[in-house]
């Protein structure tokens, strides 16, 4: 019996063992998720923007290489100056492909060298429960003249205040049916294709951006804010 009670440890050194094991299992697991981004812990397909860094904004993970756009022909000749023009045969791949332009900004100029809507003023859209706006909107009536970058803004639903503001740089491509204002942002989201049928107030856009460590693409309309 001596050697019996030397040789199994005491109850309350068994009883801080388990405790130790437990505590290192624990720490372990919690460490494991505080690495995971907010976003990827918090926000769902089914959750609307969630006020931090990272954004969900719909849509599906990207295959592929994103929407092709379908812009129509170019068009050339004296109403160049007027209508798009030297557009790509259609169906041209999307931004993600592009490299992005210089930033330009923009000099005080007559709205009239401006083509309509698209003189400054500002394109929203409601996307997912957040909304986007792109502040400044221009695009020369002249195709030799880069457009200026405008304004870039997300907000949360019924935020007054945007959580993400930047001026970001665009390319423009003019089509006969339809103009291609395209904008890369360095932030949530990598870059923005937005498609508006020539002379219209509204459009289709095509959000590109990260979330959960993969690629998404989403839908939303932009509209003209008079």
């Amino acid at each position: 019996m001596r050697l019996r009670a030397q040789t199994e440890p005491p109850h309350w050194q068994a009883r801080v063992f388990v405790a130790c094991v437990l505590l290192a299992a624990f720490l372990g697991r919690h460490h494991q998720l505080s690495l995971l981004p907010t976003a990827a812990v918090e926000a769902g397909p089914s959750e609307p923007i969630p006020y931090t860094t990272h954004y969900y904004f719909g849509g599906q993970p990207l295959r592929g290489a994103g929407t092709p756009l379908q812009l129509g022909a170019g068009s050339t000749g004296f109403w160049s100056s007027f209508l798009p023009s030297a557009a790509p045969p259609a169906g041209q791949v999307s931004c993600l492909a592009a490299p992005p332009p210089a930033l330009v900004n923009r000099s005080p100029k007559n709205i009239a060298a401006d083509l309509p809507g698209l003189y400054g003023a500002p394109w929203v859209a409601s996307v997912n429960g957040g909304l986007i706006a792109a502040l400044n909107v221009v695009v020369p009536r002249n195709p030799s003249w880069q457009p200026a970058g405008p304004v870039l803004q997300i907000y949360r639903h019924g935020a007054r205040q945007p959580e993400f503001s930047q001026t970001v740089p665009v390319s423009v491509t003019r089509g006969s049916s339809a103009l291609l204002y395209r904008m890369f942002i360095n932030g949530p989201i990598r870059c923005i294709d937005l498609v508006i049928p020539n002379g219209a107030g509204a459009g289709t856009a095509y959000l590109y951006y990260p979330f959960r460590g993969r690629l998404f693409e989403a839908e939303g309309h932009f509209a003209i804010q008079r």
